[in-house]
């Protein structure tokens, strides 16, 4: 590769070098800022013959190099382009810039409510579990059993304005400490519970002069996201006047008693009506229009996830879960989600491209794991019509399940995984919906059809010509291979797990670097331990700065990537240490890198670790030998030369 070329090639398709805001790279791609999205030019800079992909991802636009040669052209693009390196947070925050306000909303509510969702899933699957026992008479209601079981299925919906406060307060640039304990100042036990009102009387006190309602605003978000947002501001501004030596006593008492008065005396009643009337609004519309509003969300979904404004339902399903106790959207949500699996094997049965099968079918099996991004960016938005009949699909699934009134009991799950949260007695309609949104995209896709990209001729003419000389370029290969490796006897190359926990297809990745095959063949690891070890004998190739990811090359010249989580990057290398350099020499189980995975889970987008062979082409076949590994030193690949 003639990185110089490279990176003035790219510089070119993307507008030139003033339309730059900033760049930094990851262990297999650039991660650029644009001024103007719109004077990049995607497609063209697919076409760069070593580039192998790009997309555009939460106001970046990512360009996949490949491990060790990315290093090499961010050098060059950096140079040619006269920019000083940025920090990933940096890019992360220029990245925001690129975002309209629905979109930077969008990410906000997102980025708080991402990290407790497994806490609302968890109380999800307890209450379905403890409303089959309740339905089925499995255990008798007045037991000991259920009563404890009632406990922990409620409490995360009790306390959830801890949850979010502590969530919330990092986005907000506060102290998370100081917003856990404001959440628990709006939960407080002397506050009449807001779910035991019913008909009742409010209390009340006086305070200056203000009547101050005593109800609690348990189950509730957007009270206390509006006040852990006026505590950031309160405390930040605290700081400015408050003298150094008195600042860890003065600033949290302040802190606290300013916006606790304030929180529930006018920020908590003003925001409780607000959302209020937004759940009822939806419910109103949920209920007045009914299969009209499973149409119309069902068929728009998949549009506004493009947008990224989805990130904001979790706050509004949230809502609605702690008002009504039922969430009514997310069923068609996932309708929508499984549609886009059904265009996109559609898509994989009737392209001629052998490219796009190698991304349809993996991608098709991700929706139905609620994955979508491999589909609808991968696959059926390039291809249009597709994406088109993913939305008829998706439209009659959300109108089915919304007329029989399929309802969740937590967020977060779609599709497939969708299934452990559905209410009793609901199951059946949901697998049904699930049906016909899958079966009516994968029809409408096959009866409209889509035209191939323009560039498949070319593709094949390309082939064709490389072909005369594949053979020559071969036997070139192997004698610059024999020259430094002439004792290497060429036999099947043996991977072992590089860390303890579940092996999983890279289909299931959700990122569709990895899940497109992209960067290589491969599998991926759902952690147990934070411990990376070598899974081969060889030389250490690549070690990213952050230490993140790291590249092995075997003696018989098998390249490996091993990638700790996804978007690890923007981490800048907390959490992580290495344990050797590049040039050093490892044996198979030698340690390479140590990760806080309970850091990654909370900073990163998944703890998920890809492995994935960057050279995969070079060889005959690449099998997965042991789907089900869960230690360190278990044979999990085979390479086949």
């Amino acid at each position: 590769m003639d990185y110089k070329e490279v990176a003035q090639e790219i510089i070119h398709a993307i507008g030139g070098k003033d339309n730059v805001d900033s760049a930094a790279h990851c262990a297999t791609r650039l991660r650029l800022v644009l001024k103007d999205e719109d004077k990049a030019d995607q497609a063209a800079v697919e076409r760069i013959k070593d580039v192998k992909g790009a997309f555009v991802n939460s106001g970046q636009f990512q360009i996949i190099v490949g491990q060790g040669a990315v290093n090499k052209v961010y050098d060059e693009f950096t140079e040619i382009a006269n920019i000083s390196e940025a920090s990933k947070g940096e890019v992360k925050r220029a990245a925001m810039k690129n975002l309209n306000p629905a979109q930077r909303f969008a990410r906000m509510l997102s980025n708080i409510f991402v990290p407790i969702i497994p806490a609302i899933v968890a109380s999800g699957l307890l209450m379905g579990l403890l409303g089959m026992m309740k339905t089925y008479g499995w255990v008798s209601p007045d037991s000991g059993f259920i009563t404890m079981l009632d406990m922990f299925s409620n409490a995360a919906f009790v306390f959830l304005p801890v949850l979010v406060a502590f969530s919330a307060a990092k986005e907000f640039g506060a102290n998370p400490y100081l917003a856990s304990v404001l959440g628990g100042i709006m939960i407080h036990p002397a506050l009449q519970n807001a779910w035991t009102l019913s008909e009742g009387i409010e209390k009340t006190i006086e305070v200056f002069g203000m009547q101050v309602g005593m109800v609690g605003y348990q189950g509730t978000v957007l009270p206390i996201l509006a006040a852990v947002w006026f505590l950031g501001h309160v405390e930040h501004n605290f700081r400015k006047v408050v003298p150094d030596a008195l600042d860890i006593i003065v600033t949290p008492f302040l802190t606290i008693l300013t916006t606790g008065f304030i929180s529930l005396m006018a920020i908590g009643p003003v925001m409780r009506l607000i959302g209020e009337g937004i759940s009822t609004s939806l419910q109103g519309v949920y209920d007045t229009t009914g299969v009209i509003a499973g149409l119309i969300f069902g068929g728009l979904y998949s549009t506004i996830v493009i947008s990224g404004v989805h990130h904001s339902f979790h706050a509004i399903e949230a809502g609605l879960l702690s008002e009504t106790g039922r969430n009514v959207f997310l069923p068609i949500w996932a309708m929508a989600n499984t549609a886009q699996g059904g265009a996109a094997l559609a898509v994989y049965f009737k392209t001629k491209k052998t490219q796009m099968k190698a991304i349809a079918l993996p991608a098709a099996t991700s929706c139905l794991l609620g994955i979508t991004e491999a589909a609808i960016f991968g696959v059926n938005l390039r291809l249009v019509k597709p994406f088109i009949a993913a939305a008829i699909g998706g439209a009659i699934g959300g109108a089915y399940v919304v007329f029989t009134k399929v309802g969740m009991t937590a967020l977060g799950l779609t599709a497939l995984p969708g299934m452990s949260i559905v209410e009793p007695g609901s199951l059946i309609n949901y697998i049904i919906g699930m049906v016909l949104a899958f079966g009516g995209a994968f029809v409408f896709t096959w009866i409209i059809g889509f035209d191939e990209e323009p560039d498949y001729e070319d593709v094949v003419d390309e082939e064709e010509t490389e072909a005369g000389t594949e053979e020559q370029e071969q036997e070139e290969n192997n004698e610059e291979k024999d020259e430094t490796k002439i004792n290497v006897q060429k036999e099947d190359e043996t991977i072992l797990v590089p860390m303890q926990g579940q092996v999983v297809e890279l289909e299931e990745v959700p990122d569709p670097t990895f899940a497109q095959k992209i960067m290589g063949e491969g599998l991926a690891i759902n952690p147990e331990s934070g411990t990376v070890v070598s899974p081969v004998a060889g030389e250490i190739v690549n070690l990213m700065d952050t230490k993140h990811a790291v590249g092995i090359e075997t003696d018989s010249g098998v390249e490996i990537l091993i990638h700790v989580g996804l978007d690890t990057v923007q981490m800048g290398g907390e959490g992580f240490e290495a344990f050797v350099e590049v040039g050093d020499r490892v044996e198979a189980g030698d340690k390479l890198l140590e990760a806080d995975l309970s850091l990654v889970e909370e900073q990163a987008e998944d703890t998920i670790t890809p492995m994935v062979i960057t050279n995969s082409d070079d060889f005959a076949a690449i099998d997965i030998v042991a789907e089900d590994a869960i230690n360190t030193g278990d044979e999990v690949l085979k390479v086949r030369f």
